[in-house]
């Protein structure tokens, strides 16, 4: 073996191939090292610092050799980081799969699961482990002693005469007895449960839709508490607020966990991760940062409301956290459980695929699950009269005053700062663009419709359902909503969460109050909501995207589940076009039928996931000159690319690459070679590749 000269090599196993980190794409591979002395604890998966094109660069071992496959002479590994295993085997094979797919580096992916190192983290750490592995020596001295007397002390003690329990004992049987466990509303998750961990056989993964009456939080407890003390488990939600909520619920059954959270600060966060990786806990929570925590033993991993944006990874390679999970459960062998109030596309797509079990509950009394839904139709609009058609009838101002006689009122609007969308002023059906299918929109503000994806101009554009050629332009704020509200109850305490006015907290709201929030910032009160009203429904619907319908969807069923069931008197009123399938689909109960129209749509139009789609986004002339390099597969449909609008995005273009499913691998392979000889060629200009983005329409 050839070595660069001044410096020793051990004789067992002198060899370390290394992964390096942040290294550029087209040297995105294993290199080898020579092993000193000083770095000969070296393991595979541990942190190393080697010397690269002239700079310390750090890097995973990947094992050790006994001879190196180059005659090129070896350099020495500079630094043993630390001899904690950061990367264990299944785990690297998950982040090598995963650039693979996501058409990216190793290296960019294994920052991603890799929080900094800090080394007082890690001392106060090593500290801390040898101080509890000391009192778990004495506490088996002291249970040894106590061993004796333990019998004698159950002699003295007697049990009460009359055979009643203690209050204690009878309040925690009543609460047990008053809320079926998980398992025993859906007989499926029991089985899941027990089946996770078993090294032989078929690894159970399975999506489960909630209803309101079971909180997402008191399942996943019951999951974790019925899965083996031996195993671990992994919970990924959105929001750090829904982490929190899950952590208090676990700290009320007295189960033990961790924290691994992106909003920690640095030295936390290792601390935690050290903790993780030495299997002090056995549970792990966290939002999209923790998904590649290193849970010991990992046996089940649940993921809550998978399609939330915030789920979506902003850094390179920007994978899916469910493609993250679904590769997890592959390679660590561990059980696999979505959790939603309403199914998403993807999902569907996988159970029908035979990938997911759908997990039923027990069929129970409507009233008992959810809340009184009501859209608000022809017949009440009519009833009221003119008014019945404006922004807000006199049916919301009803739902509104006898919600708030049992409790708060939770009003939703759409976010401010949707992207302007453009529908048909009689039927709202959102205007496409006939040649790719994407959403149209304004050129300026009273400019021609033209399309974002292909660059098309439309200007005799026809609606496709009542062939008129009116449309305009939906926008909608929610400050006026409070204001209005407030003006209707000025005696109520009114409440706005979202948007500039900052997150709410839970135990802030108030008993009665109107709680004016956006999706995703409603606070979630211990008792639920008496009633909710849900605004602006045509204009949810109305959004930009090619998957505006079951986004709004899923937003909506999200606040339905924080009403209380109509056995408690809670109801919610839906103010939009009562006929439109996904406002129908609301107040239809379990129903398969906007699930099955969305696809059935989405596969005559070739939107995703009947097929596979790529994004190119960058410097005008880096993005055609990729373009046209790039060896595309045969089948590749490409749009653009068009000139981007916004003023910062000025001198930028984005295309669209779309391809059959069953040639995705091909696409993925072909998009990251190019990127790769890009790379080597140091082309100017920056540029970015996203595979399956969630806003490609």
């Amino acid at each position: 073996m050839r070595t660069t000269a001044g410096f020793a090599v051990v004789e067992d196993e002198p060899v370390a191939r290394v992964r390096l980190i942040g290294v550029l794409p087209h040297l995105d591979r294993p290199f080898e090292y020579a092993v000193t002395p000083e770095t000969a604890a070296a393991g595979p998966g541990m942190r190393v610092r080697v010397r690269f094109s002239g700079k310390d660069t750090e890097g995973i071992v990947l094992e050790r050799a006994a001879a190196p496959t180059t005659d090129r002479p070896l350099a020495p590994l500079t630094r043993l980081v630390s001899d904690d295993v950061v990367m264990p085997p299944a785990l690297m094979a998950t982040c090598e799969d995963l650039a693979e797919r996501c058409a990216g580096s190793v290296g960019d992916v294994l920052r991603l699961a890799l929080p900094p190192r800090h080394a007082r983290a890690e001392k106060a750490d090593r500290a801390a482990a040898e101080k509890e592995l000391a009192a778990q020596q004495e506490d088996g001295e002291e249970t040894a002693e106590a061993a004796g007397t333990a019998s004698e002390a159950a002699d003295t003690e007697t049990a009460p005469t009359d055979g009643t329990p203690s209050e204690e004992t009878s309040t925690e049987g009543a609460d047990a007895e008053a809320r079926p466990r998980a398992g025993t509303i859906h007989p499926g998750l029991a089985a899941l449960i027990a089946r996770a961990g078993h090294p032989e056989g078929p690894v159970p993964r399975a999506s489960l839709v909630l209803e309101p009456a079971d909180p997402w939080t008191v399942v996943t407890a019951d999951a974790l508490e019925d899965l083996d003390p031996a195993l671990g488990g992994l919970v990924i939600a959105p929001d750090q607020r829904d982490v929190a909520r899950l952590s208090r619920e676990l700290d009320a059954r007295g189960l033990a966990h961790e924290v691994l959270a992106g909003a920690e600060g640095p030295e936390k966060r290792y601390r935690t991760f050290r903790r993780i990786l030495r299997g002090a806990t056995r549970i792990v929570l966290g939002n999209r940062s923790a998904a590649f925590a290193p849970v010991r033993d990992l046996g089940l991993i649940i993921c809550y409301d998978e399609s939330d944006d915030l789920l979506a990874e902003p850094r390179a390679p920007y994978p899916q956290m469910r493609t993250i999970l679904q590769l997890r459960s592959r390679h660590e062998r561990c059980a696999l459980l979505f959790l939603a109030s309403s199914e998403s596309i993807p999902l569907r797509m996988l159970i029908e695929g035979g990938y997911l079990r759908r997990l039923s509950p027990v069929p129970r009394p409507a009233a008992e699950e959810r809340p009184r839904v009501v859209a608000m139709d022809d017949y009440l609009r009519e009833r009221e009269g003119p008014s019945g058609h404006s922004r807000m009838p006199r049916e919301v101002m009803r739902v509104i005053r006898s919600g708030l006689e049992r409790g708060p009122v939770l009003v939703q609007v759409p976010r401010s700062g949707y992207v302007p969308a453009v529908a048909c002023t009689f039927c709202a059906t959102r205007a496409r663009c006939p040649h790719c299918s994407g959403p149209l929109s304004f050129a300026g503000r009273s400019g021609p419709l033209h399309c974002g994806v292909c660059g098309r101009r439309e200007d005799g554009y026809r609606c496709p359902e009542c062939h008129r050629t009116e449309v305009r332009a939906m926008v909608i704020g929610s400050t006026r909503t409070a204001e209005e509200l407030a003006r209707a109850f000025p005696k109520v305490p009114l409440q706005v969460a979202g948007g500039a006015h900052g997150a709410l907290a839970d135990e802030q709201v108030q008993d009665p109050a109107i709680v004016v929030a956006t999706p995703g910032a409603e606070p979630a009160p211990a008792a639920g909501y008496a009633a909710a009203v849900l605004l602006d429904a045509d204009a949810m619907l109305a959004r930009a995207a090619y998957d505006a319908d079951v986004e709004a969807v899923r937003r909506w069923r999200n606040a339905i589940a924080l009403a209380r069931p109509a056995a408690a008197g809670g109801e919610v009123l839906v103010v939009g076009t009562a006929t439109l399938p996904a406002i129908r689909d609301l107040v239809a109960r379990r129903s398969d039928l906007f699930l099955e129209r969305v696809l059935h749509d989405r596969a005559e139009l070739d939107l995703p996931p009947t097929s596979r789609t790529a994004e190119v986004v960058g410097e005008r002339e880096a993005a055609r000159s990729y373009l046209e390099r790039t060896e595309l597969p045969d089948g590749t449909a490409v749009f653009g690319p068009v000139d981007l609008e916004r003023p910062e995005d000025a001198g930028r273009a984005r295309a669209v690459l779309r391809i059959e499913p069953g040639r995705a691998p091909q696409l993925a392979e072909a998009l990251r070679a190019g990127v790769a000889a890009r790379s080597a060629r140091k082309d100017r200009g920056s540029l970015r590749v996203r595979l399956d983005p969630p806003d490609v329409f």
